[in-house]
C-alpha cells in the first residue's frame, strides 16, 4: 500500500476491501478521503481543498442549494413509487421534452444511466423486431448484462456475443468521410445478415473514444444507414447532455440530428439517482403493446424534485451558454501551453467536456503522471481514450473562467515535472 496514505485511510481501504466487491476502484495512486464539498470545490478528510474538473454528477454544482431544498421539501411531503398519481412526474416529463425536437416527447424514468441505456435497447428490439446493436470501437454504455456488453472500453473483446457490431470512432471520420462510411455500411450489412440491426448507440461526445465533438456528417451518415436497415438512432446523453458541451442543451444538436431515442443519467438529478429514456409516442406505442414497464423507483416524487431543480437552475443561470463562453476561454488557454510542451498533441470536445491528447514516447504513463501530480497540486482530472492518453476535464457546469487559469497554472507546472 502506498507509503503516503495515513494510518485512518489505510483502515478504510481495509475494511473497503473486506466489505465491497471492487474496492480498488480508485482515480489516483493515493486514493482521497472526500469528506464535504461545495460548488467546484472538494475537500479532503484533513480539510485540503480541491478543484473538481472532473465530476459530472454534481452538474450545477456540488450541494446546490436548490437541489438541496427541492429534496428536503419533497421528502418531508412524500416519497413513494410512481404507480400512484403525482404531479412531479409529469411536470418533469413536460419540462424535459420541452427542451428536446417536438417528437420527442414520451419519457419512461429510470434510475441510472446503465438502466436508461438497457431499457432504450429494449424498445429498439421490440420496435425493429432485431437484435442487433452498432457502438462505437471504445464506447461505454453501462454495467447492465445487455449494455456491459455494448461497453468495449472495459468490455473483453473475446467475449462479445455476436448481436454486437463496432464502428471507428469520429477520429476515423475526419481522417477519410467516404471510406469510413463504407466501412460503416459493409459492417451494419454484414450484422443485418446475421440477427438483424435494431439500434445504433452512441455517446454524443465520444468521451471513452478520446472526447469529439459529433463532427458534420458523422452521426447524419450513420442514422441513415441505420435505418435503412430497419433500426433506430439512440442517443446516449448520459455525458453529452443538459449543456454540457455548449451551444446546446443536448450533444446530438451538434449535428443537427433527430434520434429515435434519447437517454439521460446522472448530471440530471445533480447526484440525486435518477435516469431517463425519452422517445417517440409511435415508437412507444409499440414498444408498450409488448411489454408494460414500471420502475419502483424511476420518477419517485424526491427524484423529480431534484432533476425538475437542475433543468430550473440551467434555465435560469443560462448554463448552456455559460458553457459555451468559459469553455472556448478554457480551451483557448490550454492551446497556450502547447507551445511550451510538445506533449499536447491535440485539445479537443465542446463546452465544458474538453480533452488533453498528450503524445511521446510513453503516453500512457505520461498521461497518469500529469493526472496525479495535479491531485497533488490541488486539481481533479480524469484519464480517457482507446490509449489512455487523453486528461479529461469535465467540471460542474457552475466552473468560473478564474477555475480555468487555476487549471491552466496547475497543468503547466504538471507538465513540466514530466521534464
Amino acid at each position: 500500500m502506498d507509503a503516503k496514505i495515513n494510518n485512518k485511510d489505510k483502515a478504510l481501504i481495509n475494511r473497503r476491501r473486506k466489505h465491497l466487491g471492487n474496492a480498488e476502484v480508485f482515480f489516483y495512486q493515493t486514493p482521497l478521503h472526500i469528506t464535504k464539498s461545495k460548488d467546484v470545490w472538494l475537500f479532503d478528510a484533513e480539510d485540503n481543498k480541491y478543484l473538481d474538473v472532473y465530476n459530472n454528477v454534481a452538474h450545477i454544482g456540488h450541494a446546490n442549494q436548490d437541489v438541496i431544498d427541492a429534496i428536503t421539501q419533497q421528502s418531508k411531503t412524500l416519497n413513494t413509487s410512481t404507480r400512484y398519481l403525482h404531479e412531479s412526474i409529469v411536470c418533469l416529463a413536460e419540462q424535459l421534452t420541452a427542451t428536446m425536437p417536438e417528437d420527442l416527447n414520451v419519457c419512461y424514468f429510470t434510475c441510472s444511466g446503465s438502466e436508461a441505456n438497457d431499457l432504450a435497447l429494449q424498445i429498439a428490439r421490440a420496435y425493429s423486431k432485431n437484435q442487433g446493436c452498432i457502438i462505437s470501437e471504445n464506447a461505454y454504455h453501462g454495467n447492465t448484462t445487455a449494455v456491459f456488453q455494448m461497453s468495449p472500453e472495459d468490455y473483453p473483446l473475446q467475449q462479445r456475443e455476436n448481436w454486437i457490431a463496432t464502428l471507428p470512432g469520429p477520429k476515423a471520420y475526419l481522417a477519410g468521410p467516404e471510406a469510413f462510411i463504407d466501412q460503416a455500411v459493409l459492417t451494419i450489412n454484414q450484422l443485418s445478415s446475421t440477427v438483424g440491426t435494431a439500434a445504433v448507440i452512441f455517446d454524443n461526445v465520444f468521451s471513452s473514444d478520446g472526447i469529439f465533438l459529433p463532427p458534420p456528417g458523422y452521426l447524419r451518415s450513420i442514422y441513415r444507414i441505420v435505418r435503412d436497415a430497419g433500426g433506430l438512432a439512440i442517443a446516449d446523453e448520459v455525458q453529452s447532455g443538459f449543456g454540457r458541451t455548449g451551444k446546446h442543451m443536448w450533444g446530438f444538436a451538434h449535428d443537427d440530428v433527430v434520434p429515435d431515442i434519447v437517454t439521460l443519467g446522472k448530471p440530471m438529478g445533480n447526484g440525486h439517482p435518477i435516469s431517463a429514456v425519452v422517445t417517440t409516442r409511435k415508437i412507444a406505442d409499440v414498444y408498450n403493446k409488448k411489454q408494460a414497464y414500471f420502475n419502483t423507483f424511476g420518477g419517485n416524487p424526491v427524484a423529480c424534485a431534484a432533476a425538475l431543480a437542475v433543468i430550473n437552475f440551467i434555465e435560469k443561470n443560462k448554463l448552456v451558454e455559460h458553457a459555451e463562453s468559459v469553455g472556448v476561454y478554457f480551451r483557448q488557454a490550454l492551446s497556450s501551453l502547447s507551445k511550451a510542451h510538445k506533449i499536447i498533441h491535440q485539445i479537443r470536445g465542446g463546452g465544458l467536456f474538453i480533452g488533453v491528447e498528450l503524445v511521446s514516447q510513453h503516453s500512457a504513463q505520461d498521461t497518469s503522471a500529469v493526472i496525479n501530480t495535479l491531485k497533488e497540486l490541488g486539481v481533479l482530472a480524469g484519464i480517457t481514450g482507446p490509449e489512455n492518453n487523453v486528461i479529461k476535464f469535465r467540471p460542474p457546469m457552475t466552473f468560473q473562467k478564474e477555475h480555468a487559469d487555476m487549471v491552466v497554472s496547475k497543468l503547466n507546472q504538471a507538465l513540466d515535472s514530466l521534464s
